[in-house]
C-alpha cells in the first residue's frame, strides 16, 4: 500500500493525537494535556487569535460572516461580509493588522474576490485595486499597511495557477495595490511568515514552499519558490514562536513542521482540519474541524501547548 507523502518524508518518530490522549510522555513541545473540541453552529475555515485578550474569531460560510468568542466558547455574530448572488459564500484566513483591524478575503470564484477591513461590530470596508477575478484563501498582515495574499486561477477546465501577492493598501481611503511576489503555484492555500522566512501551502502540489521574504520584497519581478516540505492537502497554516508550522494533512490528520522540514502528526482524527491559529501568551493553538458533510457538527478544537 503506498503511504502519504508525509509518512514518506518524516524522518524522526511521530506521535499520534487522539481526542483524549494525552501527550506528556512525547516530550519535548509536544502538547501536554487533553484538548477540547468546542461544538459550532457554523460552517468554520479561518480562525485568528487576538494577542491582547485572547478573543478568537472565526470565518463562518453559513451566514457569510465573522463570529467572536472571548475564548473560544460560545461563539456571537461580529461582522456581516457582502455576498454574491448566486454565488456560494466562501471566506478566507483571518488577520490582525498591527492597527487592530481584523483583514479578511472573500473566494469570489473567479469574478469577485475581495479583501475587506473590519475594524469594529459590522463595520468594514472593501479595498479596491486587488483583481476580483483571482481566488483568495491565504491572507496574513506584515506590518505597515500591507498584506501577503494567496491566491489562484482556473479558467475553464485548465489547471489551478497562482502565487503569492503583496497588497498595500490605504486604511482610510481603502485603497489598494497589488504586486505578486511569488508565481508558478498551484493552489496555493495557508501563508505563514517566521522571521524572514514566508512559508506557502500549495494544495494542488501538495507541499509546502519557502522563500526570503526580504529578497520577494526587494525583487523586481515575482520569482519561484523552492519546496520546503512535502506533506499531502496541505490546507490554511500557522506558525509558532519557533518557526514551526501547523496545518492540515492528509484526509484526517493535523501536523506540525518543524523548522528543519521534519513533520508530526499531532492528531489523525478530525473531520477535514481548515484554520490554525497560534495564540501564543495563552500557549494555545486553535484548529478548525469543519464537517465532512451538510448537516455535521464543525469545531473548534483547542490544543494546549508547552
Amino acid at each position: 500500500m503506498r503511504l502519504p507523502l508525509f509518512m514518506r518524508r518524516t524522518t524522526t518518530f511521530v506521535c499520534l493525537l487522539g481526542l483524549t490522549a494525552s501527550l506528556a510522555a512525547c516530550g519535548g513541545d509536544e502538547i501536554s494535556v487533553t484538548p477540547q473540541r468546542i461544538a459550532l453552529s457554523a460552517s468554520p475555515n479561518g480562525i485568528a487569535v487576538r494577542s491582547t485578550d485572547g478573543a478568537v474569531f472565526i470565518t463562518d460560510d453559513q451566514t457569510n460572516s465573522v463570529l467572536t468568542s472571548p475564548d473560544g466558547h460560545g461563539f456571537a455574530h461580529y461582522a456581516a461580509v457582502p455576498g454574491v448572488a448566486g454565488q456560494s459564500n466562501s471566506l478566507s484566513q483571518l488577520s490582525f493588522a498591527d492597527t487592530g483591524a481584523l483583514m479578511i478575503e472573500r473566494f469570489g470564484f473567479g469574478t469577485a474576490s475581495a479583501v475587506f477591513s473590519i475594524t469594529g461590530v459590522d463595520t468594514l470596508a472593501a479595498l479596491t485595486g486587488p483583481d476580483p477575478t483571482r481566488r483568495r484563501l491565504g491572507l496574513i498582515s506584515i506590518g505597515s499597511n500591507r498584506l501577503l495574499s494567496t491566491w489562484f486561477v482556473k479558467p475553464g477546465s485548465n489547471p489551478a495557477a497562482g502565487g503569492l501577492s503583496l497588497i498595500t493598501y490605504d486604511p482610510n481611503a481603502h485603497t489598494a495595490v497589488e504586486r505578486d511576489l511569488l508565481t508558478g503555484l498551484g493552489k496555493p492555500v495557508g501563508v505563514a511568515v517566521s522571521g524572514d522566512a514566508v512559508y506557502v501551502s500549495d494544495q494542488a502540489n501538495n507541499d509546502i514552499v519557502k522563500a526570503s521574504l526580504s529578497a520577494l520584497l526587494a525583487a523586481s519581478q515575482a520569482v519561484t519558490a523552492s519546496a520546503f516540505a512535502q506533506i499531502d492537502a496541505p490546507d490554511l497554516m500557522a506558525v509558532d514562536a519557533g518557526g514551526k508550522l501547523y496545518t492540515k494533512c492528509n484526509t484526517t490528520g493535523l501536523c506540525r513542521i518543524a523548522p528543519d522540514g521534519t513533520i508530526s502528526v499531532l492528531a489523525n482524527d478530525f473531520q477535514d482540519a481548515r484554520g490554525v491559529a497560534v495564540d501564543a501568551p495563552r500557549n494555545r493553538l486553535y484548529a478548525i474541524d469543519r464537517a465532512a458533510s451538510t448537516g455535521g457538527t464543525s469545531y473548534v478544537r483547542i490544543l494546549p501547548l508547552n
